[in-house]
């Protein structure tokens, strides 16, 4: 039996899901008898974060910067700063979120141009948008990407490459059988536990318990829809008892601050424009009646959509990919019209006016789905490549 290898986790981030990232896999590996090194972002803000929200894991991990004393990327790039922290960590493995890599590797190895050397063989990764894989000719981009995802994969730069669509997984293994062992399922995972009701979590958060709360989380930006939810509340009547919680950092869009400041003066929104800590997110989620996913052409996974599911909670969610698609398959709440802000608003309305039955169905529903996208389930696909490599 092989000895556990040590694995680096390279992050350089830490909005969004990075960290609840960092810690899964941290956990997962360092229960498996791995040892973990981080490579992560120790500049003072990052830093702050970091230490503050895994606290409780830096003892057991080693950790190294991805960036030099003057704040650039080791050795003048993140490939190759990937490759100086690997060496520093004496690490045997990695483990990478490829959306960070994946694009200029790909097109760098189309024109036989690789990594350094030393990654050969090491990189695992995780892939959470991979565009060219569901449209390998357009762009005319993406044909260079095909191109060069292939001539990775077939000189074994990659070890292991997870993917967080079910759906593109099946199709994927279809067309490229040579590939089939080295290409995991990895759930979107939630983590935590949801203690507080709905009326107890709304009063923490200083709303009534009389509105009824729609939930906008994380980056709020126009990506995210987040001017949609806006325009369509601004179109509440003034009785309403509509209520918007935007938990997460805000963009600078001039329509979005206008429109939450709007909204505030009505008394129609709570705007937390921050990190939030995995504490105040178990708190928002319990305080929502409905958890708004007004994506804009969206592409890839949603742990928004996870965390949702976890609460109980139904979303309405924008008509197109693959939260659509899970939407719709799980029943896991309402759609509106991409981009349509009347409809969004319609959608909203018809939520706000569903029974206690339609509530109870979408609630159900919600958590049928979360065991598939659960820590434990996460853990499961996450390992199945480095324990079955270990028995062999």
């Amino acid at each position: 039996m092989k000895p556990h290898p040590h694995i680096l986790i390279f992050d350089p981030r830490t909005r969004g899901h990075h960290l609840s990232w960092l810690r899964y896999m941290t956990e997962d590996f360092l229960s498996a008898g791995f040892r973990v090194t981080w490579a992560v972002d120790l500049r003072k803000d990052s830093k702050e974060i970091i230490y503050s929200e895994l606290f409780d894991l830096i003892d057991s991990v080693s950790i190294t910067s991805v960036f030099d004393e003057s704040g650039i990327w080791k050795d003048g790039s993140k490939i190759r700063s990937l490759a100086q922290c690997f060496i520093e960590s004496g690490a045997n493995e990695i483990m990478i979120n490829l959306d960070e890599i994946a694009s200029n590797c790909m097109r760098f190895a189309a024109f036989g141009i690789y990594p350094p050397k030393i990654l050969q063989g090491k990189i695992n990764g995780f892939y959470f948008r991979p565009r060219f894989l569901e449209a390998p000719f357009f762009p005319p981009g993406n044909i260079i990407k095909s191109i060069g995802f292939k001539t990775l994969f077939d000189n074994k730069w990659f070890k292991n490459v997870y993917l967080l669509d079910e759906y593109m997984i099946k199709d994927f293994i279809g067309k490229y059988k040579r590939y089939k062992s080295r290409i995991y399922f990895l759930p979107d995972p939630w983590g935590g536990e949801f203690t507080h009701s709905s009326e107890e979590a709304k009063v923490k958060l200083g709303i009534s318990t009389e509105r009824f709360v729609f939930l906008n989380y994380g980056i709020g930006d126009k990506r995210k829809g987040l001017h949609l939810v806006i325009r369509a509340m601004l179109q509440a009547t003034s009785d309403s008892k509509w209520f918007l919680l935007c938990a997460g950092e805000v963009g600078k869009n001039r329509e979005i601050v206008y429109g939450l400041n709007e909204l505030q003066s009505r008394g129609a929104v709570k705007v937390i424009n921050r990190y939030i800590s995995s504490d105040e997110e178990k708190m928002c989620f319990s305080a929502s009646d409905v958890v708004l996913l007004p994506y804009i052409k969206h592409f890839g996974s949603s742990g928004v959509c996870s965390l949702a599911a976890a609460a109980g909670k139904m979303v309405i969610a924008s008509n197109e990919g693959l939260v659509g698609k899970r939407v719709n398959e799980h029943n896991l709440g309402i759609f509106f019209k991409s981009g349509d802000v009347q409809d969004l608003k319609n959608s909203m309305s018809k939520a706000s006016l569903l029974s206690k039955s339609d509530k109870k169905q979408f609630e159900e529903s919600a958590i049928r789905y979360s065991k598939l996208c659960s820590r434990e389930a996460f853990s499961k696909a996450l390992l199945l490549p480095f324990l079955h490599c270990q028995r062999s």
